[in-house]
């Protein structure tokens, strides 16, 4: 072809141009801004390089970052849950916990971070369902079978006191007051305690932070005055279960008032030994179910 023919030749149109400038950067500039998926092995060594962090936030952004190269390692994801539910970000934990039991269905210890996170946001039964699930897998497991009961309990508790609450709107329906969503939240709260014990459980107090703290601070409630109401089982004398039904009472008020900023004139405090069970106390499931504190609306 000869230069006068060449140049003859009709120029590419402009969007020729742009789709070609596109295809070039699709193809050499794209897979340098995307994280490269790693292999297998490479997965391994990630989660044991971030396993070897002691610090939580350190080792939750190493987690993340690997998820980025392993977002199909169930290891990976679990790994990140367990961090995060130890920084006590729980929906995030739970989203992550979800992935690995989903990613690996055999991952007995994502059941049971599962169900650690059930418990803390007060959903006994869902609790149940995931301890259960991964004790199927991993049946020698010790602290998980005891995490089972302790759900197994709450549940009961929990069913106990929703009888209770349920008659108590009810009468405050024929005295037409309707009990907002916020107010239910907290008629509905179990706070259980171990045998004689008066200090508040580390368990309890997350379950007061989760799911207590955002109620009582609610704009609805903000005149609403409440009695933190302590109990026993019928073990002891009642001179001593009544200091500690009043000393159960007085943890969790001054743990809201402390950590929460709650104003200390909208809890009251009151004591009731073992004179208030929900249930009979004939076994030892049913004694620790009425090892408790609950809340009144006074005002």
């Amino acid at each position: 072809m000869s230069i006068a023919s060449a140049n003859n030749q009709p120029h590419p149109a402009a969007w020729q141009t742009a789709t070609l400038g596109l295809a070039l950067f699709c193809a050499l500039a794209l897979p340098a801004l995307l994280p490269l998926s790693a292999s297998a092995a490479d997965c391994k060594k990630i989660a044991e390089e971030a396993g070897r962090e002691r610090d939580l936030i350190a080792r939750r952004d190493l987690l993340a970052k690997a998820l980025e190269q392993c977002p199909k390692d169930p290891e990976i994801n679990f790994m990140l849950a367990y961090s995060l539910e130890r920084l006590r970000a729980y929906k995030e934990a739970q989203r992550y916990y979800i992935s690995a039991s989903t990613l690996d269905p055999k991952h007995a210890k994502a059941f049971f971070g599962l169900g650690d996170i059930s418990m803390l946001t007060n959903k006994a039964q869902d609790a149940v369902a995931a301890y259960e699930k991964g004790l199927a897998l991993d049946p020698g497991n010790k602290r998980a079978a005891k995490s089972l009961e302790s759900a197994r309990i709450k549940l009961e508790a929990q069913r106990r006191e929703k009888e209770a609450v349920s008659v108590l709107l009810l009468k405050e329906k024929t005295k037409n007051r309707e009990v907002s969503p916020s107010e239910a939240t907290i008629l509905r709260l179990l706070i259980l305690f171990p045998d004689k014990a008066t200090e508040l459980p580390e368990e309890s107090a997350d379950q007061l932070s989760i799911v207590g703290a955002r109620a009582f601070t609610s704009q609805d409630l903000q005149e609403a005055v409440f009695e933190v109401v302590g109990h026993t089982d019928d073990s002891g004398d009642a001179k001593t279960n009544l200091d500690v039904s009043l000393k159960r009472a007085e943890a969790v008020r001054t743990y809201l008032i402390m950590n929460h900023n709650i104003e200390a004139k909208k809890l009251k405090v009151a004591a009731k030994g073992h004179t208030q069970p929900i249930v009979p106390n004939s076994t030892e499931l049913n004694k620790m179910i009425n090892n408790r504190v609950e809340f009144r609306r006074l005002k």
